[in-house]
Formats: C-alpha cells, structure tokens, sequence
C-alpha cells in the first residue's frame, strides 16, 4: 500500500488534476484535505473550491450519522480553508445555518437552497436577518426549493413574505427560482397588494409559482423590465379584469413557460391573447388543462392562433390537455387530423383522443421529445413511450378504471417516476383474483424501480392493493404514502396479511385521510420504520 502511494505522489501536478477532474469535487475535498501536503494543495485548486453542493451529502436518507460525520469535517476543516474560492454553494437545511455561519465568502454570487421548511425560510428570509445584511449585494443567482405539506393559511402569507423579502432586498439579483417540493395545497397568497410596479429590479429569469393569473400579470406590470426569461407555475388560471399598464415587459420577452395543473376555461379569453402579445419571444412552453370549450386544442388551432402570430418563435414545447368537450362520438377526431399541421411544420408531437359515455370528447396532445418533469394523464388511451424527464405523474380519470396491464405500459414508459398520485373511484375490472387459472400465467409483475411517493388516497381501495401487493407491483423504494385508513386496515386485514408487508416494509411516512386515535398492536410491526 505504501509502495502504491509513493507512485500516486510521484506522479506529476497536470497528471493528478487530470485524474481527480474525473472525480466528484466533494469526494476530492473529503478525502485529500489534510492527507498529504501535496495532495492538500491539489484538493483546495480553484477546480474543486469554485462549487460546492453540500445537498449530494444528505442523498443517503438512512445513514444520518455517516452524512453528519461528513458534514462535520467539512465545517470543520475544509470549508475554513477554501471559503475565499467558494463563488457557487449548494446547501439544505441540514447544512444551511453551519456552513453560512463559517465564514464571509467574499466571491460567493450564486447560492441553491433546497428542501427548507417554511420556518426555516422564514427565518433566513427575513430584513433583519444577518444572512440578508451580509449577501443582499453580492447574491446574483438565487435558487430557493421550500418543502412543506398541507400550506395553512399563516403559511401562504410566509410564503408571500419570503418571496417579497427576496425580490425587494437583493438589490444586485438576476436569476431567481422560488418554488416548492411536496404535496403542497396552495401557493403564496396573493402578490398584487405586495409588489409595487414602481420597484426596480435587476431579474433577467425569474421562475416561480403563484397562486393566480392576476400574480403573472403583476409581475409583469413594469416591475421587471429587464426581464428575458418568465416560467410561471399558476394555481388557478380563473377570470380576471386585471390588465398590464406597461406593457415594455411582456414585448420585451424572449422566453415564456406557463404551467398550471389545474382546469381552467380562460384559455381563449385571456392565455391566447396574453401570449400573442409576446411579440419578441423566441421560446414558448405550455403545459395547460382546458375545458369548457367546444372544439379541441389542435394542431389547426396552434398553428393559425399562435405559431402564426409570433415571427421570432424557434422553440415551441406543449403539453395540454383539452376535456370535456361536448360531442357526440361519431365526430370524435382522429389522432392524426389533430397534429397534421403541426407535423407539415416540422414539429415532433403525439396525441390520443377519448371519448366517455358523459358525451364528452378528451384530447391530449403534447411535443415530443417530452422534457417536462410533471405529466397528467386522464385517460387509458394514452399511448406509452419513453419520458426519461418526468418524474411527477398524476392519472385521472373518474369515468373508467386503470387496469393492471395499463400500469405495467406506466411503469415502461415512465422509468425514473418516483412521485405517483392516482385519482381514480372506479374499481377495477380485471384483478388477478378473479382470473381463471389458465389466465393467471399471464399476469405479470410491474415494478416502479424509483418510485418513492405513492398518493392514492382519493382512489379507490382496488388501487391499493394493485400497487401494494406483492404479486402485482413491486416498489423497492417506496417512502412516503398517502392513502385513506380504512383502505389499509382492509387490504392488509388489520396489518396482518403478507401480501402488502415487502411494499410496505421500508415505509417512514404514512400520510391517512383521518388518523386514528390509537393503532391496532399490529401495526408498527407493520410499519417497522415509522
């Protein structure tokens, strides 16, 4: 071992660099600092101290102790010596208060704050916090990822206050990312009474999330004239009288993104025309759920309204849904009259179309290839395919039932998925259960190899024993689940059946529709890691 180190040492400065450019930074940090005088020296080059992510540190969930031993040496002993280097950090709340508390970190501009409870935000985000006196100048790229579930009321107005804090006070920002990770019920109150438009700033792209359409138009009324990039996430996409008195700022617009998961109707009376009036955008992206219309959202329809209206457009990327479409089933269009014009215009794109019983015609067309974290799905037409991008799937339908082999075609065309919500009241029509015997060789095992958040609580109980019995779906990574109580005493016969005990042995969050006051005997045995 030592004759191998000799060698290792002998080894020239170019040739070193060279090898441990093809390592992780952190890992070089971790195991060179203070090792050798040489291999010291090497570790702390401007290529490994320039960026730091201390959030790689906590990817292993299940051994604390190992990340905290990390941790300590970093705060310890590295990061007191190459804090000058540091222009780029990436922290959670795990690492947060002690790593900005080390030093001044003269050079740092860029900063990632991810998984921050609102209390911690809160409390980082605040005008007479020491985190805000010491970086409101230097901070110029600004990303800040809250995690919190179930927002309550309080919490909204914290959210608004912490993005008001961050927009007002750092002076010299120019990239801000504000958003939020879980299951979140509602986003920040509203920013209309908030935001001045008179107020200066410096933003270039901004993405963020907000709670209505009269939030975007505030953004945009003046406030943010230097603005090249806006990808808004909207809540609720409801009628408005709001209008944008300045318009330099929607003109001036280079790249526009609008997501919003939730239904809306105003898709004709106030996206189109908004968008239209984007008349320098060079990149356009929509992720949309629309009814209350009397025709699809087609290919005719995007071509003749919006490709055609915007001279500079080169990108076009879209995901929208268009459902309840009154019509009878005769007149129901077929996939490739819906994106023929849209394939003569070079473009990539799929769709499906449906049709239920209620009279009312669905259609989902979207740009392929699929970039998009987060994809709803309402129907079983859904064709498959491979979205390596997304890892948020939400599937809805209220009408027909999921089937087995339609999951099996889910978790092939969805690989890397590790959120799941499921809303479906229809019960299953094919279950190995009632399959004869000549059909059960058939029946195949699904396996959802990443999947670690599981929502089912407003399906019904057949999808629950779809994805946790064992001899339907298999979830090695299963973590967090929402489901109705009831449902789980049930399908596990009061948390003694075997059939659900592997899908739900490394369980550490179980979110129930109502808890109970007290858990059967059963049930942490159950549940060994809750």
């Amino acid at each position: 071992m030592n004759h191998l180190t000799v060698n290792i040492l002998d080894l020239c400065d170019e040739m070193l660099l060279s090898i441990f450019n093809k390592l992780n930074n952190i890992d070089v940090l971790y195991s060179l600092i203070d090792v050798d005088k040489k291999l010291d020296r090497l570790a702390r080059d401007i290529t490994f101290t320039q960026s730091i992510d201390l959030v790689t540190i906590s990817s292993n969930e299940h051994n604390f102790l190992r990340n905290n031993s990390i941790l300590d040496r970093f705060c310890v002993d590295i990061l007191p010596r190459i804090q000058h280097n540091i222009e780029c950090l990436a922290l959670d709340s795990l690492s947060i208060d002690r790593v900005l508390h080390i030093g001044n970190y003269s050079k740092l501009h860029k900063l990632t704050l991810v998984n921050l409870p609102f209390q911690m935000a809160s409390r980082i985000f605040n005008e007479k916090s020491s985190f805000i006196d010491i970086f409101k100048h230097q901070i110029s790229h600004l990303i800040v990822m809250i995690i919190e579930d179930n927002i309550a009321e309080h919490t909204r107005k914290a959210s608004t206050d912490v993005f008001t804090t961050i927009f007002i006070m750092f002076t010299n920002l120019n990239y801000l990312h504000y958003g939020w990770n879980g299951e979140c019920l509602g986003s920040p109150r509203s920013l209309v009474d908030t935001l001045s438009p008179t107020c200066p700033s410096n933003i270039v792209h901004l993405n963020v999330r907000v709670n209505s359409f009269n939030d975007c138009l505030c953004l945009l009324d003046g406030c943010l004239s230097q603005l090249h990039t806006f990808i808004v996430e909207v809540d609720n996409i409801n009628y408005t009288s709001m209008t944008i008195n300045n318009t330099k700022t929607v003109s001036n617009l280079k790249c526009f993104s609008l997501f919003s998961f939730r239904r809306t109707i105003e898709y004709d009376s106030h996206i189109v025309p908004f968008i239209r009036r984007m008349s320098q955008l060079e990149k356009l992206t929509l992720s949309l759920i629309v009814y209350g219309r009397t025709s699809f959202i087609d290919g005719t329809h995007l071509v003749n309204d919006i490709l055609s209206k915007m001279s500079h457009l080169h990108t076009f990327i879209f995901n929208i849904i268009t459902q309840n479409v009154i019509m009878a089933e005769e007149f129901l269009p077929a996939p490739d009259d819906v994106q023929r014009e849209l394939i003569q215009r070079g473009y990539n794109v799929n769709c499906y179309t449906d049709y239920n019983v209620l009279n009312n015609g669905q259609c989902h067309i979207y740009s392929l290839p699929f970039i998009m974290e987060c994809m709803h799905i309402h129907s079983s037409k859904f064709l498959g395919g491979l979205f390596l991008t997304v890892r948020h799937l939400h599937m809805r339908n209220f009408v027909h039932p999921f089937e087995h082999d339609f999951f099996a075609r889910i978790s092939q065309a969805f690989p890397l998925l590790n959120k799941l919500t499921i809303y479906n009241i229809s019960g299953q029509k094919k279950k190995l259960t009632n399959l004869k015997d000549e059909h059960k060789q058939t029946w195949s095992i699904i396996e959802f190899s990443h999947l670690m958040t599981l929502h089912l609580s407003m399906s019904d109980m057949d999808y629950v024993e779809e994805f946790l019995f064992d001899f339907n779906t298999r979830l090695p990574c299963l973590n967090t689940l929402y489901i109705k109580y009831k449902h789980l005493v049930m399908i596990t016969e009061n948390f003694t059946k075997n059939a659900a005990r592997i899908n739900c042995s490394k369980l550490e969050h179980i979110i129930f529709d109502s808890k109970p006051t007290t858990y059967p005997e059963n049930f942490y045995l159950y549940f060994p890691l809750l």
